[in-house]
């Protein structure tokens, strides 16, 4: 009996010893920015009556960006997904009507990222790897804008801006953001009060890209940042995203 009970002893010693590597394994490491999550879930309240948008956005390894949009306005909602290929190629599907209009531009999901991004940075200068003595947050800023450029859209908030809210985290690679932003909006000296709540959950440890390299083209809306790229004409030749990544690795010459 003293035998079995020193071994289940012994054991849940390792167990415990195992545990305690694992959780220090998830731990983020120190040098992570607010900038680095391999995906995050996105949900903003924009200023209006029932204006809402939810974004997933997912980095590959290979350098693609794909985003999950689902956007609301009383009475209608548009769901679809936007697929950034080498930053050269745009591929979309399932906006319906709205398809031209909401699927061949990543703008809004750019800037607001770009934003929530902006204010995680001032409301938690030390980053996402000492996130856990954060908790609530308080920024008051009445000097410094935001600006926001996405490379083809840009925009600015003006001071005085705020921002209350609360940043936690989930687990080890995880951190939840909940956010409301208080700004200036108008040209200077005529400036109106505006604010939205951006909130969300970032992934900062790796996984795996929702598409395969074997995702078939067939469905997808394909346009070009460049209309002049020098392999647009070639597109047509490729069957699934594995060959569209192949082709644009090749020289930019006809």
């Amino acid at each position: 009996m003293k035998d079995n009970c020193a071994n289940f002893f012994a054991a849940l010693l390792l167990l415990s010893g195992l545990i305690y590597w694992a959780d220090a394994e998830a731990e983020l490491p120190p040098e992570t920015r607010w900038a680095d999550p391999s995906s995050v879930r996105l949900d903003v309240e924009f200023p209006g009556n029932g204006y809402h948008a939810t974004w997933d956005l997912f980095r590959c390894a290979c350098g693609d960006l794909l985003v999950r949009s689902e956007l609301s306005i009383p009475g209608e909602t548009e769901k679809g997904e936007t697929l950034l290929v080498a930053g050269r190629v745009v591929l979309s599907r399932g906006f319906g009507e709205h398809q031209e209009e909401l699927g061949a531009s990543l703008d809004a999901p750019a800037l607001m990222m770009q934003l929530a991004l902006r204010l995680l940075e001032r409301s938690a200068p030390q980053g996402p790897s000492a996130e856990k003595s954060v908790g609530e947050v308080t920024v008051e800023e009445p000097i410094n804008p935001i600006h926001l450029d996405s490379g083809s859209a840009a925009g600015s908030f003006w001071a005085p801006w705020s921002v209350q809210g609360t940043v936690q985290s989930e687990s080890g690679s995880k951190r939840r953001f909940d956010l409301h932003f208080r700004f200036s909006t108008g040209n200077e000296g005529e400036e109106l009060a505006g604010s939205m709540r951006l909130s969300g959950l970032a992934e900062y440890a790796a996984g795996e890209f929702p598409l395969s390299a074997e995702t078939p083209l067939q469905d997808w809306e394909i346009s070009w940042r460049d209309e002049s790229d020098p392999l647009a004409g070639s597109v047509a030749n490729t069957a699934t995203l594995a060959e569209l990544r192949a082709l644009l690795r090749k020289k930019n010459s006809p």
